[in-house]
């Protein structure tokens, strides 16, 4: 296990994982100064090309995959089942390695770390199948087409990690797997449908710069008390692809994310959503269900909420600031644990019931200042029987107040717009 972890951390430095361009993979490959293994068991095409069949006599405890044969022909296939259950190894890299590993390749083997440096290889269905010794998975700067299955079930406490990468990851490609944490590092890349589903030990997930695409269900009911963090770059997520998680918190700064429906339906253990300088976007019932008092605070950002995204989720507090703030309808509707909103942003547009039946809400403040350059709009009943609400602070610049907005509310509500105070029925047919 030690010289193991010693030698993944060599290729680490000598790969120089850092802000290296996919179209450098040739470069990468040059520097990493490693000997192809000798011994394996080669079958020639008969026209310059040839399929590695067989681990041959090969006694190397760390293989290299060779990209060409002693006889001089181009590696253009790893054949199916050519190394299943591999024995007596310790690591398995192939740099600069262009073509196809084929179905069940390496499936059952008993190495520990796989790297992938460089190159454009296709991973067939299957081709690292149930290696479940497996602590390391590293791609870099490099264009993987990676197969359904190919690593299902792979992985003890493992850290995957993708640095430089474009391409795609097939569906259910790592699902059911022993993953400790998941890591895209400048990446444009796209992941299809259950990519991780039910990976139940992962801890970390990042996503830092690039632009990656990811499809429905691809980490469904994954996470260990999770931490999901989005730094840079753009990152759209399809419908449900964190419904169920076991996150604890989702940080996402600079960046600009897009939620699909249900994208974290029900992820009832998050405590902490905090988005800093970034442009969020969520589509209807995001993160519905979700939070365990759950503190949501976006900071310089521009928000656009579609329907119902945070309905019924137990949120302790919400706080937004930042250009542009806007909800469609019921957006944080009966949210009954939340107790504190503040929305602090040029633009504020409250779509109707956006925070009605939120019964333990006791203070609102949007826009606490006296700016006309503000511009607020609150529609019909966005505060709705929020029976607890003793204070509603609404600033300058407010261009529509609509009807029953505060219907049902405490009859001691004091509501001061612009620094001039209401009681809840002296709005009730909204303020001209």
């Amino acid at each position: 296990m030690k010289r193991t972890t010693a030698f993944f951390l060599a290729l680490i430095l000598a790969f120089s994982f850092s802000a290296v361009p996919a179209s450098a993979a040739e470069e990468a490959s040059a520097e990493t100064d490693l000997t192809p293994s000798d011994g394996l068991e080669f079958e020639s095409n008969g026209d310059g090309t040839c399929t590695i069949v067989g681990i041959g006599v090969c006694e190397d405890t760390d293989i290299v995959i060779p990209t060409q044969s002693p006889a001089g022909d181009t590696v253009t296939l790893i054949a199916p089942r050519a190394f299943e259950s591999l024995e007596d190894v310790e690591s398995v890299t192939l740099v600069g390695y262009e073509y196809a590993v084929g179905e069940r390749a390496f499936q059952y083997g008993e190495f520990e770390s796989l790297n992938i440096v460089g190159g454009a290889p296709e991973l067939g269905e299957y081709a690292f199948y149930s290696c479940e010794d497996l602590t390391a998975i590293q791609f870099s700067d490099s264009k993987p087409e990676i197969g359904a299955y190919a690593f299902q079930e792979c992985g003890d406490d493992a850290a995957v990690l993708f640095t430089n990468c474009s391409g795609n990851i097939g569906k259910r490609a790592f699902q059911y797997g022993g993953l400790l944490s998941v890591v895209f590092s400048g990446c444009e890349m796209e992941m299809d449908e259950y990519a991780f589903y039910n990976c139940e030990d992962l801890k970390d997930i990042q996503f830092l710069g690039g632009e990656m695409a990811v499809n429905e269900y691809a980490f469904q009911e994954c996470g260990d008390g999770a931490a999901l963090v989005v730094t840079g770059g753009a990152l759209e997520l399809d419908k449900r692809v964190f419904q169920y998680c076991d996150l604890d918190s989702l940080t996402v700064e600079e960046a600009e994310q897009k939620a699909g429906e249900y994208a974290f339906y029900d992820c009832e253990d998050l405590t902490s959503l905090i988005f800093t300088n970034s442009a969020i976007e969520a589509d209807e019932y995001a993160f519905q269900e979700c939070g365990d008092k759950a503190v949501v605070e976006m900071t310089g950002c521009s928000v656009k909420l579609d329907k119902r995204v945070f309905q019924y989720c137990s949120l302790a507090s919400f706080s937004a600031s930042g250009k542009e703030f806007t909800t469609d309808e019921y957006a944080l509707y009966s949210c009954e644990d939340l107790e504190s909103v503040s929305i602090d942003c040029g633009k504020v547009s409250l779509g109707e019931y956006a925070f009605s039946s939120c019964e333990d809400l006791e203070s609102v403040s949007i826009c606490d200042n006296e700016s006309e350059d503000n511009d607020i709009t609150v529609e019909d009943r966005a505060f709705q029987y929020c029976e607890n609400l003793a204070g509603v602070v609404i600033g300058g610049g407010l261009s529509e107040l609509g009807k029953y907005v505060f219907g049902g509310c405490a009859e001691n509500l004091v509501i001061t717009i612009a620094g001039t105070q209401y009681t809840a029925d002296s709005l009730e047919d909204g303020l001209d």
